[in-house]
């Protein structure tokens, strides 16, 4: 199973959203992080042939996708990150008009259907009208349908968008139980939601992967980036100035600073023993 992007590439007029992506995917989970802009819902589009490529191929197991058809969409799954549903529809009367939609055979769409209920948590409320869903709920059942079908590639559009801390945690955790015999592609910008459970990495910015690895390999390549040292308020300000800057906490009564980036500042301390995906970011993706 492998889906390949070769020379993908997506303009408008004179701005290129996507440049020239090369990529080949194979089971597992990859998160893809980038700041708004970076290209991740340009290639998401462009994997769900929502819009038209400019140039390049994908290709599903050797055939491009757009040969594949009706076909491809039957092994596909897709949550966009925009809430697409009908607010008078139950979740179980909306599963079962995606089903349709998908030409999943009833009784099977029955079975699916009674299943990803359970599995997210919604069985409770499956004859609740989605209109009085809390926003985590609407996320998971946006996260059921894209799973209708048994999908072999499931495209996830920022999942965890505008959700709690528990919500994200359910969320994420159900993703990463869903990755055995399956491609799945996360987009997002909270590094938090895919440290954890990535098989590898895929970092974007201005419409070009700069980047693909396992997370552990990408935070061993920072390892001599990031340091620590104690400032005041004036400090601060210089630091913000001219470093990278990640986060800014109290130790011992003091402000203290996280800074990433080739160049820094001669006092302070490397922090090799608790990195974190967070600082991958600020160098790589951070300006």
């Amino acid at each position: 199973m492998r889906l390949e992007l070769r020379g993908l590439t997506k303009t408008y007029g004179g701005l290129t959203a996507l440049d020239h992506v090369n990529i080949t995917f194979t089971e597992g989970i990859y998160g893809i992080l980038g700041a708004n802009g970076a290209g991740k819902s340009t290639m998401m589009n462009l994997l769900t042939d929502n819009i038209p490529r400019t140039e390049g191929q994908i290709l599903f197991d050797g055939v491009d996708i757009l040969r594949w058809g009706k076909d491809f969409r039957r092994v596909l799954g897709y949550m966009p990150q925009q809430q697409g549903y009908y607010e008078h529809m139950t979740a179980q009367t909306f599963l079962y008009y995606m089903a349709d939609l998908k030409a999943i055979p009833k009784k099977r769409a029955e079975r699916q259907i009674d299943r990803l209920l359970a599995v997210t948590g919604l069985s409770d409320v499956r004859h609740k009208k989605l209109g009085g869903y809390s926003g985590g709920m609407k996320q998971r059942v946006l996260l059921a349908q894209a799973l209708l079908g048994n999908p072999r590639v499931v495209i996830l559009d920022e999942p965890t968008a505008g959700l709690d801390p528990r919500e994200r945690i359910r969320i994420r955790n159900f993703i990463s139980s869903l990755s055995r015999g399956r491609i799945i592609l996360l987009a997002t910008h909270i590094v938090s939601d895919i440290e954890s459970i990535s098989d590898r990495i895929l970092m974007m910015k201005k419409g070009r992967v700069v980047g693909v690895d396992t997370p552990a390999n990408l935070i061993d390549s920072v390892a001599d980036k990031v340091k620590e040292l104690p400032c005041g308020s004036v400090g601060l300000e210089r630091m913000q100035r001219w470093y990278r800057v990640g986060n800014v906490f109290q130790r011992n009564g003091e402000t203290w600073v996280r800074v990433v980036g080739d160049q820094l500042p001669v006092e302070g301390e490397y922090v090799p023993d608790h990195l974190t995906l967070e600082d991958v970011y600020l160098y790589y993706l951070g300006e």
